[in-house]
């Protein structure tokens, strides 16, 4: 399925520009399902997202200017609020009405993680999905990129959750293709996806732990998790011998073969003991090599399981499928899979305590009775680690 014939996707929110870009006094082109879009930021306010075109004679917004709180067009200077009302046209004599038709349709923006984001659909929450690490622990943010990709945003989605790919796609950077084994792991569901923890022992990552040498083997946890169909989140935790880190991931789809890749880091370690600089610097290198695999997929991505081939090891995107099926059959959100897990007591208290080797929400929580929680056995032995 392209993501044009999803209409699920169209409630979900997406990251559009940085906040800071969004501010800086100029309205911006944006681009959601093969369709423009004008974002800007009134002088007062939140951001906004209108319609690409003024109604009047067709010019595109985001080639006028901010005054105020109101949008100008270009052309002829008719100005807009940010309810898409238009207020005032130089060229109507003293006293005449506004025409009623002069207003553009807006839809809801929201500021998380340093990101705008935008819903065009019928939004079920009132943002991105929360953020563990960033929003109860705390840990230092920073946006990676944002850049657009020649790829499926599904696609760049399933690459975020496969587990088995780094032997081969990161060779270059931290993976081994004679380790290519995923470790045994259990699926766990939660109320919007599910994740998956798995025991890696790894080597090359050093700079991402402010460590220069890339020879270094680390033991470490992955807990890989479906926040939501197009929002991901990847907990790397090294159970105090150094700081953890964590991606929180998204995909915007552009169109049916172009997405903005999302990715916002956040950080255990000070800046002086786990550098953001060294820690980019590596994790641009193991970024392209995703890049160039993801732009080499079919934008089709098949929802009827049958269609593929799968192997134990694929439990992690074998699921998101799964979920994604439901998801295109409901066209009413993410099904309520099972209860939310929440953080345990003693979790919260050991992140409070240690914000490095902090707890992440699934280290004591369990699959609630009853709940499928895990689809099979995966490959034996010890993996190399996920995107």
């Amino acid at each position: 399925m392209k993501v044009n014939e999803f209409a699920g996707l169209r409630d979900q929110w997406y990251a559009l520009a940085r906040a800071e870009d969004v501010h800086a006094g100029a309205p911006l082109r944006a681009r959601l399902f093969g369709e423009e879009y004008t974002l800007w930021a009134p002088s007062s306010g939140s951001p906004v997202l209108t319609e690409a075109f003024c109604p009047h004679r067709g010019a595109r917004l985001a080639a006028g200017t901010i005054q105020g709180d109101r949008l100008v067009c270009c052309y002829h200077g008719w100005e807009y609020a940010p309810s898409g009302l238009c207020t005032r046209v130089p060229q109507l004599e003293a006293g005449l009405p506004v025409p009623p038709k002069a207003r553009t349709k807006t839809w809801p923006v929201v500021e998380r993680y340093g990101l705008c984001w935008a819903c065009v659909g019928e939004p079920s929450t009132d943002g991105p999905p929360p953020w563990y690490e960033a929003d109860e622990l705390g840990w230092r943010v920073q946006v990676d990129f944002l850049e657009p990709w020649a790829a499926s945003a599904l696609r760049i989605i399933d690459n975020n959750l496969d587990i088995s790919h780094p032997a081969f796609v990161h060779k270059g950077t931290f993976g081994d293709p004679s380790r290519p084994l995923v470790a045994p792991y259990e699926l766990e569901r939660t109320a919007t996806g599910f994740r998956a923890n798995v025991p890696q022992d790894v080597g090359g990552v050093g700079p991402q732990l402010g460590d220069s040498n890339e020879g270094r083997r680390y033991e470490r946890s992955q807990e890989t998790e479906l926040l939501g169909p197009v929002h991901t989140r990847i907990r790397l935790s090294y159970g105090g011998s150094a700081a953890d880190y964590c991606f929180y991931g998204s995909a915007t789809p552009l169109d049916d073969e172009h997405s903005l890749y999302v990715r916002v880091s956040a950080l255990a370690g000070t800046e002086e003991d786990q550098p953001y600089s060294m820690f980019w610097d590596f994790s641009r290198r193991v970024t392209l090599e995703d890049k160039f695999v993801l732009e080499e997929t079919n934008p089709d991505f098949p929802l009827d399981i049958t269609k593929e081939v799968h192997l134990r090891s694929d439990k992690v995107t074998l699921e998101y499928r799964r979920q994604l099926a439901r998801l295109a059959a409901s066209r009413e959100g993410v099904p309520n899979l099972s209860v939310s897990v929440s953080p345990s007591a003693s979790a919260k208290s050991s992140a409070s305590a240690s914000p490095s080797a902090a707890a992440s929400p699934s280290a004591s929580a369990k699959s609630p009775a009853g709940t499928p929680a895990d689809l099979g056995h995966p490959e034996g032995g010890r993996s190399e680690p996920a995107a």
